[in-house]
This record gives C-alpha cells, structure tokens and sequence, in this order.
C-alpha cells in the first residue's frame, strides 16, 4: 500500500477494523474476556493466545496500546540519539508488529524489517496488517516463525527491539535473549515491558546486563549509573490511547480512551545525549506552582516552581510526566 498522509494512529485503527472485518463479536468479547483473565491470573509467563479468536481480540484489544507505547518511546530515542539512523530494524517476538508501525513515522530512513514471531497465526495477522496501511510502504520485511533466543542467526540491525517479550519468556531464557539482541544491536536495543512492578524489574535488569557489557543509557534515565528508586517503588510512564468503537464493544467500555502504562530503556552502541532530567510522576498542580519529582544525575529529587520564576514556570505548567526536564542548578 502506498504511504499516506493519514496519522499512524488512525491508519493502524483503519487496518485493524479491516481485518476483523466479518469476525463474530460475541466471540471476540468472550476471547478478550479469556486473555484479560489469563493474564491477570497466571501473568504473562506464557502467552495465552491458542486459537484465531484469541489473536483477533489480541489485535483489537492490545495492538493499539503497544503501538502507542512502542512509538512514544522510539521518540524519545530519536530526540536523545539524533545522529541515530535505523534503516533496519529487527522486531524480536514481534506478534502483530507495532514496532513497525511505530518505526516506520519515527524512522522514515527504515527500509528493512525483520519480525520474529513463533505463532505462526499471529505473524499471518502481522503480516496482513502491514500489507493494509502504509506501515510497510517502502519496507522490505521478512517473517521469521522462530524463538527469539535465536537472534544471532539474523545478522545485524541498526535498531533491535524487544516489546513485550521478556515477560512471555521464563527467567533463565530471559538473559540468553538480551544477550542475543545486543549482540546482532548495530545501533540502539529497545525493551518496552508492561508499567508493573514485575515489568519494571525486568527492564532494569536487562539495564543493568547490558551497561556491564558497554553499552549507554539513552533513555529514560539521565545516566547510566544505579538506579535511584527506592525498593518499593518502580519507573513506569503512560501514554493515552484512543479507542476505537469496536474496542470499547469488545472490552465493554465507556471512555473513548484508556492509558497504557509502560516501562522501558532505550540503549545505544554510540554516546547519546540522555536529558538533565526525567519527570517520574504526574506533575503536581498547586496554586501558583508546579511540583516535579525527577531522576537526576545526582539522584531522585524533587523540583518546585513557582510562577516567579516566568519562562520556567510556563514550562513547567506543560511539562508531562514522563519528558525530560533541565533541573534548576542548586542553590547556595
């Protein structure tokens, strides 16, 4: 299909509508109702999708939400590595793809992709749902129905990206895999797992794996030491997704958007430009000032500006959480 002007969001929503096109929606209703329990109940060790009414409820339901998450943070790489080019990209446990659809915008260099995918029914739905909108216009991709642990058999890609996998994998096989995808990383490794505790934990150790063996933090964090949060709490940062009509008749919803909440690092072989500051919360509105709690050099802190301080002010009035933040330098 030829490219568009039409927003990534919309074409994606375009291309998932087609292709459930016909499909019962009691069934995918009961489907969604099955994956939602399953991984509420056993967690996501193992990926519960047996039948072709679990991978269509799976596209309807969770592509929009990793799509937005996978984009939101592949812009950031972009903004903190920008000499960055990824002409090829390697999608590791790919299921649908939403890495391609969100590289292809961030990217516009991508003319390359590489999906790994073991369910042969969901690479089938990937690839149909690229060959519908303008996500691979331009892209030459290849389908590889096998284990993600095997990525040193696919050679080398400018941008590796590893989205909502290490939860679907055992601990001892996590490892190996991080190890694999650095290893054929040209350029910059991506791990996106969901904003739980559990998810956070396993980005931060594949952070911690993977700056022992050279490489540098480009994002979230504003360097590349030990992180500075306490044991109870977690790094995790959300993105508004709208949904579709079909998605809240599937999930049986009334709002017109939810909030996926996500972890990540973003890693990279060249020194990036990581920002001064990462907001951790919600900014905190209080009459004529603004709260942040940052990630700093220097560790976790808090920030208070008051309407007194002008420009900085007005910034920090749109100021989201999750966007970096140049801390004022310390009084005294």
């Amino acid at each position: 299909m030829q490219e568009t002007d039409e927003p990534p969001s919309l074409a994606l929503r375009s291309a998932i509508d087609g292709l459930l096109e016909g499909a019962s929606l009691a069934e995918l209703k009961r489907a969604s109702a099955r994956l939602s329990a399953a991984y509420r109940h056993t967690g996501p060790a193992m990926r519960p999708v047996a039948s072709q009414a679990d991978r269509l409820a799976y596209v309807a339901a969770r592509l929009p939400s990793t799509f937005e998450a996978s984009r939101a943070v592949l812009a950031e790489l972009r903004r903190r590595a920008p000499m960055l080019r990824a002409e090829s990209l390697l999608e590791l446990g790919a299921g649908p793809a939403p890495g391609l659809w969100a590289a292809r915008p961030t990217f516009p260099e991508l003319r390359r992709a590489t999906h790994v995918e073991i369910d042969p029914g969901m690479a089938e739905l990937g690839r149909r749902l690229a060959a519908a909108g303008p996500a691979g216009a331009g892209v030459r991709q290849v389908w590889c129905e096998q284990d993600v642990g095997r990525a040193r058999e696919l050679g080398s890609h400018d941008l590796v990206l590893l989205g909502y996998v290490l939860g679907e994998m055992s601990a001892a096989a996590g490892d190996p895999a991080i190890d694999a995808a650095w290893d054929v990383t040209a350029e910059a490794l991506v791990v996106i797992e969901p904003g739980t505790p559990a998810g956070a934990a396993r980005v931060l150790r594949a952070r911690e794996r993977l700056i022992g063996r050279g490489a540098h933090v480009a994002a979230p964090c504003p360097h590349g030491g030990a992180c500075p949060l306490a044991a109870d709490d977690w790094c995790h940062f959300a993105v508004r997704v709208s949904r579709s009509s079909l998605q809240r008749r599937i999930k049986e919803g009334r709002l017109a958007y939810e909030d996926e909440k996500y972890a990540y690092v973003a890693l990279t072989r060249a020194e990036p430009d990581p920002c001064a500051g990462r907001v951790l919360r919600r900014p905190s509105a209080e009459p004529r000032r603004r709260r942040l709690r940052l990630c700093t050099v220097a560790g976790v802190r808090e920030e208070v500006v008051t309407r007194r301080e002008g420009a900085r002010y007005r910034a920090a009035r749109k100021i989201r959480w999750g966007e970096g933040w140049a801390p004022a330098a310390p009084k005294g």
